[in-house]
């Protein structure tokens, strides 16, 4: 069986995340590594501190130390530092909002990424403007952060965190093409949404999982 190490910034995302890579062709034995001290320092500084990218190369070699055949990054707001260290690792370093990037920059021309944090905005825009680059495509990308999310999430109700998101969701698609939910916590709010505004939110988790299937 192979092994997979993914380090996450929220323990939100560790009960999704296992039961996604459970439904995976092969099967994958799961390692979790949680620092949940990362978000609000990154938030409260405004920026990724010596600190936090210290911590998350830690983390890098912790996860190395445990033999997996891939490590993949749970949090949009680390990716740039996350590819970073990955220079540094002998497996492969997913990002879990690498394919929804691709899937973005092949939707539409008119995208607004949503966040429930601001740590969140810029690694995600930045790479969705890299992969559009890439292309050769232009893009219109907006970002928006739903006010009092990030406070709902790391208190720990959920029940609020997927109300006031939602809310905020539906009010995006009435002026944007597609949108890009740029935390993977977030997509637990899909099924709140009308089935005819969901093909038009795209979210992290299950092609940031699917990619596994290609190793």
């Amino acid at each position: 069986m192979k092994k997979l190490v993914i380090i996450h910034t929220t323990p939100a995302t560790i009960p999704s995340l296992g039961q996604l890579v459970g439904n995976l062709s092969q099967p994958w034995q799961v390692a979790n590594l949680l620092d949940d001290s990362i978000l609000p320092e990154i938030n409260q500084a405004g920026a990724i501190t010596p600190g936090v990218r210290a911590r998350l190369y830690t983390q890098l070699a912790m996860a190395q130390t445990l033999k997996p055949d891939a490590i993949l990054c749970a949090c949009s707001s680390i990716g740039g530092v996350i590819e970073e260290g990955s220079s540094f690792c002998s497996v492969p370093v997913l990002r879990i909002d690498g394919p929804m990037a691709e899937a973005a920059v092949n939707a539409g021309s008119r995208i607004a990424v949503l966040a429930a944090l601001p740590s969140t905005l810029g690694p995600t825009t930045d790479l969705i403007l890299r992969k559009a680059k890439a292309a050769g495509k232009t893009l219109e990308v907006t970002s928006h952060v739903v006010e009092g999310a990030g406070a709902l999430l790391q208190s720990g109700d959920l029940e609020g965190y997927d109300r006031l998101v939602s809310a905020e969701i539906l009010r995006q698609l009435e002026e944007n093409e597609i949108l890009l939910l740029a935390q993977a916590s977030m997509a637990r709010c899909l099924p709140l949404l009308p089935e005819s505004a969901r093909p038009r939110v795209l979210t992290s988790p299950v092609s940031g999982v699917a990619q596994l299937e290609k190793l």
